[in-house]
């Protein structure tokens, strides 16, 4: 999928329910959202059943995990819901890369780090951090924060990718 309909339906939904918060948009969207145990073998999926669209995420990973899982599902919803209506997105492990990843999971990566990660506070952050500084200061993981950065050189700003963005980078369970 291109890069710029993926910006553009991120900050359409960003715009039309005035928040990038994730769960304030699966609520506005009506989409169902819940935390289960998955048993650590699954950490999340999306899938569209009898007219309602659903978001389940393992309820054993730590709060600002789901927030960015959730943000990956809802780019699902958002920009795959015919495919869904035929097979669900799983994830047992979002893989992060570039190169690695099938079209799909790269679509609801960039559309997670765009409705995460507005253009000003990444600038207003990298003036006085590291890429790695801005990242926690941002609270996401360096891989989505590449992923921006690969969405901001697209749209004109001068930062390179970091290429970080690999897909064993969310393949541990990760502590919180």
């Amino acid at each position: 999928m291109l890069t710029d309909y993926i910006i553009s339906e991120a900050n359409r939904i960003i715009k039309k329910y005035g928040s990038r918060d994730p769960y304030v948009l699966c609520s506005a969207m009506k989409i169902r959202l819940r935390r289960m145990d998955l048993r650590q073998k699954i950490k999340g999926y999306y899938f569209y059943q009898s007219r309602i669209q659903n978001i389940v995420i393992d309820e054993n990973l730590p709060d600002v995990f789901c927030r960015i899982l959730t943000a990956h599902e809802l780019g699902h919803a958002v920009l795959h819901r015919e495919i869904a209506m035929m097979k669900g997105f799983a994830e047992p492990e979002i893989p992060l890369s570039y190169e690695k990843e099938d079209s799909h999971e790269r679509d609801a990566n960039l559309f997670a780090a765009e409705l995460l990660l507005d253009d000003e506070s990444v600038i207003s952050s990298l003036k006085t951090n590291t890429f790695f500084e801005a990242a926690a200061a941002l609270n996401v993981p360096a891989a989505l924060l590449d992923y921006k950065f690969y969405i901001m050189h697209k749209k004109g700003y001068a930062l390179a990718d970091m290429q970080l963005a690999r897909a064993d980078f969310l393949k541990g369970r990760p502590e919180g």
